[in-house]
């Protein structure tokens, strides 16, 4: 019979709804691994950024506790290149008060980050608390001076890298 439409064989019917319910499995399971795949990254991205922030930190910290009075440009330099708003603006008019009086006593500080840990902190801001220590000499104590330095340093990351935002003695 010519007239009659050709009928599928059974098997193929029956494939369809599993092929379909295998390819929405399939959709489905690597919707959840690409999910997983995006918490990862960003939990990664985090912890990277975290860990970056503490290094810096502790930079930081160095270079605000250290200075000699035959570089105090640089020493100073140093700090302003990594600092930021507010804080930029109040470091150099500290330091640019502070430096005749360390000329002239002839001030050497040596700063050394005991330890440092994170309190807070994501991609874009970090507050890391700091045990500094300052070996300091002058011309009225030639004999090196401990000053036992407790601060919290706030950074911003800024064009990817981490600038100093503020700083509280603790």
């Amino acid at each position: 019979m010519p007239d009659e439409p050709e009928r599928e064989p059974l098997h193929r019917r029956t494939l369809r709804p599993k092929a379909l319910f295998g390819a929405v499995v399939l959709v489905a399971i690597l919707a959840v691994l690409g999910t997983f795949g995006l918490q990862l990254q960003r939990a990664r991205a985090v912890e990277d950024a975290r860990r970056t922030a503490l290094e810096a930190a502790r930079t930081y910290a160095a270079d605000l506790s250290t200075y000699d009075f035959n570089n105090l440009d640089r020493n100073f330099s140093a700090v302003t290149a990594n600092s930021h708003g507010e804080f930029a603006v109040q470091y150099k008019e500290i330091s640019s008060s502070l430096t005749e009086l360390i000329r002239q006593n002839r001030a050497v500080s040596k700063g050394s980050v005991l330890s440092a840990g994170l309190v807070e902190g994501d991609q874009d801001r970090a507050v890391v608390a700091l045990f500094v220590d300052q070996e300091i000499t002058n011309v009225n104590n030639p004999v090196p001076r401990i000053d036992r330095n407790r601060m919290q340093m706030t950074l911003l990351r800024v064009e990817e890298r981490w600038v100093i935002e503020d700083i509280k003695l603790l």
